[in-house]
């Protein structure tokens, strides 16, 4: 019964992202100009001033992406994306001390703040 229940949600989730798929901003990269050897003779930023490179994950070094992890998110692998403990912390923080000293955000969260095209504060 359970196993049909969760079965069910998860086809109308799938459903919901095919009917109403997340408005994802469109990236532009920042621009390049390079010889014909394709050595870089220039770099610009993007629209926003924002220096974006498009990488694959290959090309990204496994030591980078597990010290990223460790200095930005170092519970990634253990929670579903939002880390209660974190945020209960941050907000401890912050209203013991009066202003925002503490964020408790994850990798998860902030991937989906920076993809999305509203604002990635609840309040300000």
């Amino acid at each position: 019964m359970l196993a049909g229940a969760l079965l069910i949600l998860w086809g109308l989730i799938v459903a919901a992202d095919r009917l109403w798929p997340l408005p994802l901003k469109e990236v532009n990269p920042a621009r390049v100009v390079v010889d014909e050897k394709g050595t870089p003779l220039w770099r610009f930023a993007d629209s926003e001033g924002i220096w974006r490179y498009p990488v694959t994950i290959e090309e990204v070094s496994p030591r980078y992406l597990e010290a990223l992890i460790q200095y930005e998110d170092r519970w990634f692998w253990e929670h579903p994306g939002v880390n209660p403990f974190s945020v209960l912390r941050a907000a401890w923080q912050d209203l013991t001390s009066g202003k925002v000293v503490s964020g408790g955000s994850t990798l998860t969260m902030q991937g989906c703040a920076s993809a999305g095209s509203a604002s990635a504060h609840l309040w300000r």
